[in-house]
């Protein structure tokens, strides 16, 4: 009983062992894609954009100052002429040269929320553009993490291949003594070196889908994959063991396009508002400071001092811009922002519909592969234990070549499905987690 428990123990421990490695590689390598992406930089340059887009609707809530210099000539000015006897005068309103500085100042009052909504709206954005980017990090982590598991099973498929070219040149050695024993032909000879190369052509074509994969790998991370990928890992990993109901009201939250839908029919709420205040008025407050000649008239054409010509001036006021017609423009945008918004909600339910017919495929993947793999695990055994006698039959000359070669390739194969069937058990938990926006990174 104790032995038990200490071997339980060591086995325990080899699998957490081996759940960490797998973590630590795949973490390291969706960490190394995500920073490499410019991709992903790219739409993190349209969140810094939004950003900015926010400040500049938040600026428009503070008073607008600007400063104005002008020179006006005017020709001609109106006049008067007035006559005293023999004497005339000529009194003229303006002068013919106007110059004018000043400092004047606008800002909005009252505008019955447009500007604030306009606020909310860029700031709505902005929150679209952040889940951009966690979907496409996820993306990239998904995308990784099949990249991986592809590699994982193409590793413990070519460690089978090499195990049956192992058998194959072990045969090869029996037939070789034989057939200096008399006891073989030299088409047994043959067919094994034949058998041979098939088996080295298999080989080869395995390392170079291994290479192909490490190649894709190698592009995402800007590094070369090999160094980073363990050579002995293995399906081990632990994902989320959900179900599709559970994993179904997981993605409420944290599926990416889930939460895209739900941020723009946000954006479309502000913009049925907006579009339904685009005829209210707007009330602002309007100053000005300033100096300005022209305030004396011009007598007989003498220019006064320029101490008595210009003049210190202000101007302060109240402004209502009221719109009256604009052809209907305002009336058509909310109609077009309603239908928009309309057109967001059987877009968030074909998405759901999608969402749960992908679950319960993947689901339904996961529980064929599991069950084909309890049965690849009983063959795999069956065929050792049948290679096993075989091996011995044939050793005492009891079988024939062709008997051996059908219980090595029988071995191999069943090892290939059950690598198959692990692989696909996998992805199916892979697509799982993907679906309900796991984070595993």
């Amino acid at each position: 009983m104790k032995k038990l428990t200490v071997f339980g123990l060591i086995l325990c421990a080899q699998m957490t062992f081996a759940q960490d490695k797998n973590t630590g590689a795949l973490g390291r390598l969706v960490k190394a894609a995500i920073d490499y992406s410019p991709r992903i930089r790219e739409q993190q340059q349209l969140v810094s954009i939004g950003d900015y887009k926010t400040k500049i609707q938040e600026a428009a809530l503070k008073p607008q100052v600007q400063s104005e210099l002008s020179v006006t000539r005017v020709d001609p000015v109106a006049k008067a002429s007035f006559a005293f006897g023999s004497t005339s005068t000529e009194l003229r309103f303006q002068p013919n040269m106007n110059y004018n500085a000043n400092v004047g100042a606008n800002y909005t009052i009252a505008d019955w929320g447009k500007q604030a909504l306009a606020i909310e709206k860029a700031k709505l954005e902005t929150n679209l553009s952040k889940n951009n980017v966690e979907g496409l990090k996820q993306n990239y982590a998904y995308q990784v993490a099949n990249l991986y598991y592809g590699i994982v099973y193409l590793q413990k498929a070519i460690e089978v291949q090499k195990e049956q070219l192992k058998l194959v040149a072990n045969n090869e050695k029996l037939i070789s003594d034989r057939l200096k024993q008399g006891d073989a032909l030299d088409y047994d000879r043959v067919s094994i070196q034949v058998r041979y190369k098939n088996a080295e052509t298999r080989l080869t074509d395995l390392q170079g889908q291994l290479d192909r994969q490490l190649i894709y790998l190698s592009s995402l991370i800007g590094a070369d994959a090999r160094v980073m990928v363990p050579t002995d890992a293995d399906f081990s990993a632990s994902w989320a063991d959900l179900t599709v109901a559970a994993a179904f009201d997981q993605a409420q939250t944290n599926n990416v396009d889930l939460q895209n839908i739900k941020e723009k029919d946000l954006i479309a709420d502000k913009d049925v508002k907006i579009a339904q205040l685009s005829m209210a008025p707007t009330v602002s407050a309007v100053g000005q400071f300033g100096i300005k000649n022209g305030y004396l008239p011009r007598i007989n054409g003498e220019i006064p001092p320029v101490d008595q010509d210009f003049k210190f001036n202000t101007v302060l006021g109240l402004k209502m811009t009221i719109p009256i017609y604009a052809g209907g423009r305002g009336a058509y945008s909310t109609e077009m922002a309603k239908l928009n918004k309309e057109m967001l909600k059987y877009s968030s339910e074909a998405t759901n519909q999608a969402l749960k017919r992908d679950l319960d495929v993947a689901e339904n993947d996961y529980n064929i592969a599991k069950s084909k793999l309890d049965l690849s695990e009983k063959n795999v055994f069956q065929a050792q234990y049948a290679l096993k006698l075989a091996e011995s039959r044939y050793k005492n000359g009891v079988i024939t070549n062709v008997e051996i070669e059908a219980a090595q390739t029988a071995l191999r194969e069943a090892q290939l499905t059950q690598l198959q069937y692990q692989y696909m058990m996998t992805q199916a938990k892979l697509e799982l987690s993907r679906l309900s926006g796991l984070k595993f990174w």
